[in-house]
């Protein structure tokens, strides 16, 4: 009997892009009718998940860096071929041992690589790390979670777990060799990484410059969370720039503002910047993405627009949401359950996410601790500091829930 074959590519292997890949082997396991072949490609240019949520804690603490950097060969699939360049790579997955065994007719592959462009809605082009072979893969499914880009080192640029550790390394000599530290930016990132260094070296001067009279800037933040972060960060001892906008950076490391003052300083983090990595959506799907903000258009479908085969989860998506680590667990779940549908069930029903009941909330970690947690934004917010469930969870920046929900060794 020839069984009928899909063949699914999922692009990025983060939080959305990983969960979705993991969701949907499970449910393929637990389905007695599953009369389909399934083949599916991961594509990624790292050998490994990282917790960017814990990126703040890596920069200072080295042990815990490690802990944060979750290799390929321990996410307990068992994959049917590697590509790689890395050769220590391939040999650490040839030695893996997964505890989950698949069933004949779903076979998984990694491919350690980067996509460079969609040639059409059913064709990619994509090279393996290190070599400048273009090839090609066709698929009937896409799922497009590749994520955003900030400025080194909050986006790592190691290709496996020793590189990502040499650029924590070097982060943390930096931040020691220095006396005076400055964040530029107030969003979610630079709060916890002034609080993280202020914590961890409380002899140093460290500097918070946002350009607006409140902060975080995140979409939904409420007053009280506004309030509540503003009088952590001060309390942890971070001096507080408000309404400061910087020009430019000078030579000895000093900060000029757009009203040339000058802010002392000898060690800089930029963190009001992050880019959606678009590029190989286009040009193909140029239609489907909103230029002026770099994200694809989309709906509670998950549906790249004007297409029935493409899925994009993640901090990439256009919706009036808040872009959460968790938030893309959600997607990629919701995508999993629309490609079952689509290969295994042939109901086509297209899963959706709740757009209009979809969560206000957020976390954000001041220091060792302190952190704020709204659970929605009505009227002034619902902010609730420094709970003790929170603080335990926070204490690894959810690494261990990570491991545990993504069934990672």
């Amino acid at each position: 009997m020839n069984l009928k074959t899909y063949r699914i590519v999922f692009i990025g292997g983060s939080y959305g892009g990983l969960r979705s890949l993991k969701h949907f082997i499970n449910l393929f396991q637990n389905s007695p009718s599953a009369q389909v072949e399934i083949e599916i490609y991961l594509i990624d240019p790292r050998a490994g998940f990282i917790n960017i949520l814990g990126i703040p804690k890596a920069i200072v603490d080295i042990e815990f860096a490690v802990k944060s950097y979750l290799n390929v060969e321990n996410y307990n699939i068992n994959f049917s071929s590697v590509q790689s360049t890395d050769q220590a790579f391939i040999e650490a997955m040839s030695k893996s041992m997964p505890k989950e065994i698949l069933p004949p007719n779903l076979r998984v592959n990694f491919i350690h690589g980067k996509v460079i462009s969609f040639k059409d809605e059913y064709s990619i082009t994509f090279s393996v790390i290190n070599s400048s072979e273009i090839q090609t893969l066709d698929f009937d499914y896409a799922v497009y979670s590749a994520g955003r880009r900030r400025t080194w080192p909050f986006d790592p640029q190691g290709i496996n777990q020793n590189q990502y550790i040499d650029e924590m390394k070097s982060t943390k000599n930096k931040i020691e060799r220095a006396n005076i530290i400055t964040v530029i930016g107030g969003g979610a990132l630079g709060i916890e990484i002034a609080g993280e260094i202020k914590d961890t070296y409380p002899e140093k001067e460290v500097k918070l410059v946002h350009p607006h009279p409140f902060l975080p800037p995140e979409l939904y933040a409420s007053k009280n969370l506004k309030s509540g972060i503003k009088r952590q960060i001060e309390e942890v001892g971070v001096n507080l720039l408000l309404n400061t906008r910087i020009k430019e950076e000078l030579e000895n490391g000093n900060l000029k503002t757009t009203d040339n003052k000058i802010i002392q300083s000898e060690l800089n983090f930029w963190c009001n910047f992050h880019k959606n990595n678009i590029e190989p959506l286009m040009p193909y799907f140029q239609d489907s993405i909103e230029l002026s903000t770099g994200e694809a258009k989309t709906d509670e479908t998950l549906l790249l627009q004007g297409y029935k085969n493409i899925f994009v989860i993640g901090d990439i998506v256009n919706l009036p949401i808040i872009k959460t680590a968790g938030g893309a667990y959600r997607h990629g779940e919701t995508v999993a359950q629309s490609l079952y549908n689509l290969t295994i069930t042939d109901s086509m029903e297209i899963s959706k996410i709740d757009i209009v009941n979809w969560p206000k909330g957020m976390t954000i970690v001041v220091g060792h601790n302190r952190c704020c947690s709204q659970w929605n934004n009505d009227g002034d917010g619902k902010v609730v500091e420094n709970d003790s469930v929170i603080l335990e969870m926070y204490k690894d920046y959810c690494n261990s829930s990570a491991k545990t929900f993504l069934n990672i060794s």
